[in-house]
């Protein structure tokens, strides 16, 4: 059923359903009130029955006119609800075509995540790293931690946190070699950082440093 006559059939039945309650109010559930102003009026002078028919006449215009005002009412409010509607569905298909599309570049990310982390192993990655830019790492160790449960990633990662040590580095070296870490396709970011200075030596430093990643739930 197309939505205007929908709106047709609605429109219908609450003009009936007002006037059946006007009927009601006036003449009574069984037109017993119908009965005693009929009984009534007969039983009035000419001059009386005169002037209730007059009385009569401007209640009909009355009943008319209150009746169309109930009817434009009632169209009026069908007509806001219908407008309304058709905005909530116009609103239901663009957040429906907003989530597709949120949804789409999720599933991408997630696919590239996993593509990053699928077969990552911290030692050796590190190792090839520092061997490459030229610096000494120490006291590496791996390990898994949960994903924080806001992110939607938790569901199908974990983290992988590495720890490890550079007794000796300088301050180009370091940032190379933490630019590369997070340069790389493994998808990692240093959370923590420590830097101190080795005792009489200003070009050199004591590093400790946290990198985070991912690794796919088994």
């Amino acid at each position: 059923m197309s939505a205007l006559n929908q709106f047709t059939d609605r429109l219908r039945g609450e003009v009936f359903r007002g006037l059946d309650l006007v009927r009601v109010r006036i003449f009574g559930a069984n037109n017993e009130r119908l009965d005693f102003i009929i009984d009534s009026f007969y039983k009035l002078s000419p001059r009386q029955q005169s002037v209730a028919i007059l009385g009569l006449g401007v209640s009909f215009v009355i009943l008319v006119f209150g009746t169309f005002m109930l009817y434009l009412s009632r169209v009026g409010a069908l007509d806001d609800n219908l407008n309304a509607s058709y905005q909530a569905l116009r609103d239901l298909r663009t957040l429906s075509e907003s989530h597709a599309y949120e949804d789409k570049r999720f599933m991408e990310l997630k696919a590239i995540v996993s593509r990053a982390s699928s077969g990552f192993k911290p030692k050796p990655f590190f190792e090839a790293m520092a061997n490459q830019i030229g610096v000494t790492i120490t006291d590496l160790r791996s390990t898994e931690s949960d994903v924080d449960p806001e992110s939607p990633l938790s569901r199908d990662f974990r983290n992988v946190v590495v720890d490890f040590k550079m007794p000796k580095v300088s301050v180009p070296r370091l940032i190379r070699f933490l630019s590369e870490i997070e340069k790389s396709d493994k998808f990692l970011s240093i959370s923590n950082l420590e830097i101190r200075s080795r005792f009489g030596d200003r070009l050199y430093f004591e590093v400790s440093a946290k990198v985070v990643g991912f690794s796919p739930r088994g």
